[in-house]
């Protein structure tokens, strides 16, 4: 497996849908209030009717005075909701890409490896 030798980090922005599994996701090379804006947007996109709640941790990019423009407007349509301080056992997303991620990379690995 060829590498770069160089660590580079990739930030996730991730929602997972409770009742069907699904993921909506956004990457990018760091966190902003514009990459969060965008991928709250994305998730509107992708659920065009009814309300949708938001379960988030407390980053500084989570609570960026960008947001209240678009979070007015969905008003009633959109509600953020913030976990307790330092509870990544309860960041339920994180927990799951990490464990998918790592299956998938524990197959790319045995792929190499034949």
């Amino acid at each position: 497996m060829k590498t770069t030798g160089k660590l580079r980090g990739v930030k996730l922005l991730a929602t997972l849908d409770y009742v069907t599994g699904r993921i909506i996701w956004k990457e990018d090379e760091r966190y902003t209030a514009e990459t969060f804006l965008a991928f709250l947007r994305k998730v509107v996109d992708a659920y065009p009717t009814g309300k949708i709640a938001l379960i988030l941790d407390n980053a500084r990019i989570n609570h960026a005075k960008l947001l209240k423009p678009f979070l007015n407007e969905m008003k009633g349509r959109l509600k953020l909701i913030f976990l307790p301080p330092y509870s990544p056992e309860l960041n339920l997303v994180g927990a799951y890409l990490w464990i998918t991620n790592g299956k998938h990379f524990l197959c790319v690995l045995n792929q190499q490896r034949y």
